[in-house]
């Protein structure tokens, strides 16, 4: 009997020892691989969240308004009488002539019917797009450029334009119209410093958005239908 007790005894001591040891490595191998873990999700965490932190907001595919209308270069006529049939009222037109976009002179004849030819579609993001009926093409500026142009439509920011600066004179609105892709304003050519002569057509350009009544950068829709 002392001999059976003395061999379970150290059969008891020799089976508890690479128990042990087996349960000690388990737990080292268990505590590395929550370190790893931890520290993967730690490295990983930036990369999987990097690419929705630089990705840009995303352009509004809604209209929620449209209509067809003339952008004209309103600003320099408001002087203090109403400007529709007024002979020292001479807006300018924005058209696509063979030289590129211009403001040009609007015909008496054309004063009050008009020649809406653009569709401006007001979107959901409260950007604007303006799209040149005849050909289908939209309102655009490239990168850098210093005049706008008339480019196959697409969902872009050179091709959408935001209102800055909105006012109204005579119940007639108009504002600045900020391009989204490189924040300049639409803009007309100077005109004269006396209101009796009448607007001088040339280039729209592309420009440092100005203060307020900056009447260059007066852009109103007439003849809306």
């Amino acid at each position: 009997m002392p001999g059976s007790l003395s061999t379970r005894s150290r059969r008891a001591k020799g089976s508890w020892v690479p128990r042990l040891v087996g349960v000690g490595v388990v737990a080292v191998v268990a505590v590395g691989g929550v370190v790893y873990l931890g520290l993967a999700n730690h490295h990983q965490a930036p990369d999987r969240a990097s690419p929705r932190a630089r990705r840009p907001p995303t352009l509004s595919a809604k209209v929620v308004a449209q209509q067809t209308v003339g952008l004209i270069n309103f600003g320099p006529y408001d002087d203090r009488d109403a400007f529709t049939n007024d002979p020292d009222d001479h807006p300018l037109m924005l058209q696509p002539t063979r030289a590129g976009l211009r403001f040009v002179l609007i015909s008496t004849s054309l004063l009050a019917t008009g020649q809406p030819q653009w569709t401006a579609d007001q979107m959901a993001d409260g950007s604007e797009i303006f799209i040149y009926d005849p050909s289908g093409k939209c309102l655009a500026a490239a990168p850098g450029a210093r005049r706008p142009e008339l480019a196959r439509c697409a969902p872009v920011k050179g091709q959408r334009w935001r209102p800055v600066r909105q006012a109204s004179y005579y119940g007639q609105p108009f504002g600045a119209y900020a391009n989204a892709q490189t924040g300049d304003c639409l803009t007309a050519p100077l005109q004269p410093t006396k209101m009796s002569q009448p607007g001088r057509p040339g280039p729209a350009t592309l420009v440092t958005c100005g203060p307020a009544r900056t009447r260059s950068q007066e852009i109103a829709f007439w003849w809306t239908l």
